[in-house]
């Protein structure tokens, strides 16, 4: 059986895998977007299961409004000892730690480390119990991008033991190394990394007979001819049958960094990813058992609980929300934009075309209350139902620094007057951009706005969502009947 590129079409940036018997599991950033860390399950690495979030929250106050840019970073997964690891950096806060002894249940969260600059961290244990934690450094907090380094740990992988040694120095050959893997092949030692940024990248393995080097280093994945750029951070498995494989990410622009799968084969000890080294767009599946059946979430009928798909902008509030026999309620917190409402509901896009509608009645008590659907990104649009009016606003969001509040602002683009406190309301993306329409019950779908443009937000691609929303202290609420996705590509085309 054949498989294309890309495995998945969602925004699961930093992919980090392992293999458990005949299962594996993956991991990805998340960043302000919480819970956090989603977990993927698959039996055949093809097709994917969402199935948890191994961050359900994260203990820093900062984290209870957006941080857009900030959160989960390039996670990686292990396990070790019948429990399963994921390790976390945050950028500003440090190294946290979640364990489960089954990835489907709660996992959790340990803080191992105060401190500030490291990302991207890979735990590994060696065969005599040795454990150690492999990082590379945030150049906009530590002021370098290209050095790794490994400290031991305890055997746990709850405690940093010691200050670490620098194992591999990018310098300008290999500028922006990051995102780590470390793994033990026939006697040597393994880093898998990217270097060279995000959008025009490549992957670099290195080896030793040492964990702590010296290193030799080759380039074993690069874009060449292919339309694959990057192609950027991922992790190697095997699989019971004696394959080897290779997933990691290309940055497609405002739909986000989606997973590709490569093959491996091994030649005079090093790694050789895809076809020569270059990205392959088809190929012979992994055998496999048996074929896993997707489930990435996108429809929600709100009947007493979210679904997976749906993620906050901020630490979950359970204020925020409840269940009613009308669907789901948002209460009309107050925030003085959608970009900074921690309570906007969105989730990752899952095709670069598609359409999402939702119906949904107002309570308003405030003049300033507002619900609808939104994408939203460092340039953000929704369709908002207010007290007598429909509008589509737009966002925009601009950084300052990391120390200084992101300035943002919002304006009209066009109102309709609108008496019912019940709308349906619609939007299609195509083609990097969207469109917003509304209807009344049984009528037909009216455009408000035309076409326009979506926008990356922080790491992130787009995402759509839905949202209640207040400028001012409120009761006000709305009532979500249900959220329906519908793919609009009847084919994996690219």
């Amino acid at each position: 059986m054949l498989y294309q590129n890309p495995i998945l079409r969602g925004d699961y940036s930093d992919p980090d895998m392992i293999r458990v018997g005949e299962d594996y599991y993956m991991v990805s950033s998340s960043f302000t977007y919480l819970p956090g860390i989603p977990v993927l399950h698959s039996r055949d690495l093809v097709h994917w299961r969402l199935i948890n979030y191994a961050a359900r929250s994260l203990p820093f106050e900062r984290y209870n409004a957006p941080a857009h840019k900030c959160g989960t970073w390039a996670p990686s997964i292990r396990y070790h000892n019948g429990t399963y690891y994921v390790y976390i950096c945050l950028p500003d806060e440090g190294l946290l730690a979640f364990t489960a002894s089954d990835p489907a249940d709660a996992w959790q969260p340990h803080y191992v480390k105060d401190v500030t600059g490291w990302i991207d961290p890979c735990p590994f244990w060696d065969e005599d119990g040795s454990a150690y934690l492999l990082h590379a450094f945030a150049a906009s907090r530590a002021g370098i991008k290209s050095i790794l380094y490994l400290h031991r740990m305890s055997p746990d992988g709850l405690h940093i033991l010691d200050n670490g040694q620098m194992v591999f120095d990018g310098k300008l050959e290999n500028e922006t190394t990051e995102g780590p893997k470390m793994y033990k092949r026939d006697g040597l030692y393994y880093i898998l990394a990217p270097a060279g940024g995000v959008a025009h990248g490549w992957q670099l393995a290195m080896r030793s007979a040492s964990p702590y080097g010296p290193y030799e280093v080759k380039r074993v994945l690069e874009q060449g001819s292919t339309p694959v750029n990057g192609p950027h951070q991922g992790g190697w498995v095997d699989t019971p049958f004696g394959e080897d494989w290779f997933i990691h990410f290309q940055d497609v622009g405002v739909y986000g960094r989606i997973p590709h799968l490569q093959p491996v084969h091994w030649a005079d000890g090093w790694p050789v990813i895809g076809s020569g080294g270059k990205p392959v767009m088809a190929c012979e599946a992994p055998r496999a058992s048996e074929q896993t059946e997707p489930m990435i979430p996108t429809s929600d009928e709100f009947q007493g609980k979210l679904s997976l798909a749906w993620q906050w902008q901020a630490n979950p509030r359970q204020a925020w929300y409840a269940f009613t026999p009308a669907g789901l309620r948002l209460f009309a917190a107050q925030a003085p934009s959608l970009f900074m409402a921690g309570q906007v509901l969105s989730q990752l896009m899952q095709s670069f075309r598609f359409s999402m509608e939702v119906r949904l009645t107002l309570h308003s008590s405030s003049d300033t209350d507002c619900a609808g659907i939104a994408v939203m990104g460092y340039q953000y649009h929704y369709l908002a139902l207010c007290p007598g009016e429909i509008r589509l606003m737009r966002g925009l969001a601009k950084e300052r620094s990391r120390f200084v509040p992101t300035d943002v602002r919002e304006a009209e683009l066009e109102s309709r007057p609108y008496a019912n406190d019940i709308a349906y309301f619609r939007l299609e993306v195509s083609d990097g951009s969207v469109c917003f329409f509304f209807r009344k019950d049984g009528k037909a779908w009216q455009p408000l706005g035309g076409e326009v443009p979506l926008s990356c937000g922080g790491w992130t691609g787009a995402r759509p969502g839905i949202f209640a929303m207040s400028k001012e202290a409120s009761d006000g609420y709305a009532d979500f009947a249900y959220c329906r996705y519908i793919n609009l590509l009847s084919n994996n085309a690219y």
